[in-house]
């Protein structure tokens, strides 16, 4: 058996156990959604990132306070409001 490979087990409920190893090599950590697709007599199972995954990914120079974030959003509020 290739050292990539791991027999897992898939439970009656269908489920399966990602292991360490894989988790590790595709960043997977704690609840992960992922894309199940088959190819032929191959399941592949393609983990993605949803939107909260992303936090800290994309720098920025702008810095604001809670305070500040605060105002910014009541007055996003507001303007959206007028255009419905």
């Amino acid at each position: 058996m290739d050292p990539q490979e791991q027999i897992v087990t898939i439970t009656s409920q269908g489920q399966l156990t990602i292991p360490r190893f894989v988790r590790k090599k595709f960043s997977i950590k704690g609840s992960t959604k992922a894309v199940l697709r088959t190819e032929g007599r191959t399941i592949v199972v393609e983990p993605k990132n949803d939107f909260w995954s992303l936090a800290g990914s994309i720098k920025t120079p702008v810095h604001l306070s809670d305070r500040q974030l605060r105002a910014a959003r009541a007055a996003f509020e507001k303007k959206w409001a007028r255009k419905l």
